[in-house]
């Protein structure tokens, strides 16, 4: 159960990399570029050419600087299982993560426009905050995921090849496994997986929702092997 300082968000995954992510016990960082928005870190409007290359370059430099882990705060959703839980044949898994690490994605309608005179103007402080803003605003279309994000420097997240990676002991405490509707994951897979933490994890299946549009918890467990 969480607790005030605690929040309860989930994380999609397709059955491959869901099963390796319980068995090392870690996520994959996701960086600035590899995001499936291309807006991202792009809510500013501008006519001017030589402003819209000061954005992109401060994009990239962000880029290379900063990467995050992204939740929702439900696992509900059919779309969000569609397109990140591998059609529906995935995982997501669950983590009670401090609110205090958490940074909710404010979803907007249209972009705004930048004031360099008065960006300039700001504090070191000021001017990092509006850095940190950029990094979680969206177009109100992506506003189904209800969407909150871990942002960190890459330098705190580990390296391998060219991937970087964050253990769930730096996450927060894992405490759902919840396979897809169409999954084929069975529970002896899964506790492989899970090891020492089986027992710890709540496990289930979901199913689609009788009367609406949602995915809900399958109460059935005898339908899951």
């Amino acid at each position: 159960m969480t607790n005030a300082s605690t929040i309860r968000v989930y994380h999609f995954c397709n059955q491959e990399f869901g099963l390796q992510n319980l068995e090392k016990a870690r996520l994959k960082v996701a960086t600035v570029m590899d995001l499936n928005d291309p807006f991202e870190m792009m809510c500013y409007s501008s006519s001017e050419e030589g402003m819209r290359k000061a954005i992109s370059y401060f994009k990239s430099r962000v880029a290379e600087l900063y990467g995050m882990l992204c939740f929702s705060k439900t696992f509900v959703s059919p779309v969000q299982w569609g397109h990140y839980g591998d059609r529906h044949k995935g995982l997501c898994l669950a983590f009670d993560v401090s609110a205090e690490d958490l940074h909710t994605v404010e979803y907007r309608k249209g972009r705004m426009q930048f004031d360099p005179e008065g960006f300039i103007k700001k504090s070191k402080d000021e001017r990092f905050n509006i850095m940190l803003r950029q990094l979680r605003i969206k177009h109100s279309e992506w506003s189904y995921e209800k969407e909150v994000r871990q942002i960190f420097l890459l330098s705190k997240a580990e390296k391998i090849d060219e991937l970087y990676f964050k253990p769930f002991s730096e996450i927060g405490k894992l405490r759902q496994v919840i396979l897809g509707c169409n999954s084929s994951v069975s529970r002896e897979q899964l506790k492989r997986s899970l090891g020492d933490r089986y027992g710890e994890v709540e496990c289930f299946k979901v199913r689609t929702a009788f009367k609406n549009y949602k995915i809900v918890r399958n109460l059935d467990d005898s339908l899951w092997k």
